[in-house]
């Protein structure tokens, strides 16, 4: 199964959201979530890569207070696939839950630490 979708959590979301579009180009969408997260358009529709979103430190407490880079992982069905992490020693470090209007999504570990993103698309999620 191939990413596709990166996250990044960053110290000063102004900042870095100036510095990505000046330096990559990259164009960013509000996304309607509980805290200030925008989606980010890397490149044209078509071109190569994948797409991703931007956020604070200090909305996302799985950071452990530093800058993260995640990437997510489109699954058939998240249950079983939590199911086999957990089986082949990794871990959830957040439980299932839904995304409205996108699906259902879970933060896991493999067993070194390494933190990844699962989603299963489901537009009746809530």
């Amino acid at each position: 199964m191939k990413p596709t979708y990166f996250d990044l959590t960053v110290r000063d979301l102004a900042r870095a959201r100036v510095f990505f579009e000046k330096v990559l180009g990259w164009r960013f969408e509000r996304f309607p979530m509980p805290y200030e997260y925008y989606r980010i358009q890397a490149g044209p529709e078509g071109e190569p890569g994948i797409d991703g979103g931007i956020g604070r430190i200090k909305d996302t407490p799985l950071s452990g207070g530093n800058p993260l880079t995640q990437v997510t992982v489109p699954v058939p069905n998240l249950d079983v696939v939590t199911s086999l992490v957990q089986a082949n020693g990794g871990r959830i470090v957040e439980a299932k839950m839904p995304i409205p209007g996108v699906g259902w999504y879970a933060t896991c570990a493999e067993p070194g630490g390494l933190f990844f993103g699962l989603i299963q698309a489901d537009e009746n999620a809530k």
